[in-house]
């Protein structure tokens, strides 16, 4: 990856959506990366404690589905957070694939941005790595801007992208309610009925 500026897109992706898609492309575009290496968590801590997280394993079967189905060469997939044993610290997979963070940006939604206050040393990672905030257009940013963050450390660059208004949690509400599905691709959606996901 030397020489090459690499997104690393992370999340639970419980399912990945056609959401998650648009955030990369416009990460992408504005940030000029050459790609986006999409990062199933792991273990994410702050997140299991909220809903029972489906297993990594098949998180990361629907991010390979959907990638395959989006058919764009420039996004891959890591599963350096699914063999790491313990919590999916963002910090330490920035470090494992991004020679010291030196040619990545984290890419992260403005759910998880809002959260990196009680990250593992969230003052680490903003000094040691180039974060970019997904937002909608006309989002009210007033949450973001008074983050408990020292920004001395280091910025976040907001991307503005136009993503369809749809959500893990929505997806997996319609699934567990038996209403239609929207917002995921064909494959991900047969994968989440036939392993019974979500019910």
């Amino acid at each position: 990856m030397v020489g090459t500026l690499v997104g690393l897109f992370g999340g639970t992706f419980d399912p990945i959506h056609e959401g998650h898609i648009a955030a990369a492309q416009a990460a992408m575009k504005a940030l000029e990366l050459d790609e986006v290496i999409f990062v199933p968590a792991g273990d994410p801590y702050l997140k299991s404690v909220s809903w029972n997280v489906t297993p990594a394993a098949q998180r990361q079967e629907m991010v390979r589905l959907a990638l395959l189905y989006e058919s764009v060469n420039v996004f891959k997939i890591s599963d350096a957070e699914i063999i790491r044993d313990g919590p999916s610290y963002t910090l330490d997979t920035a470090r494992e694939l991004g020679s010291n963070c030196e040619n990545v940006v984290v890419i992260l939604g403005m759910d998880a941005v809002l959260t990196i206050p009680r990250w593992h040393d969230p003052a680490a990672f903003l000094s040691e790595c180039r974060v970019a905030a997904i937002t909608r257009p006309g989002s009210d940013l007033s949450d973001f801007y008074s983050l408990p963050i020292d920004r001395s450390v280091g910025q976040i660059e907001l991307v503005i992208a136009d993503t369809p208004m749809i959500s893990s949690t929505e997806i997996r509400r319609c699934v567990l309610e038996g209403q239609d599905v929207e917002g995921v691709c064909p494959p991900v959606e047969e994968f989440i009925r036939s392993n019974g996901l979500y019910t």
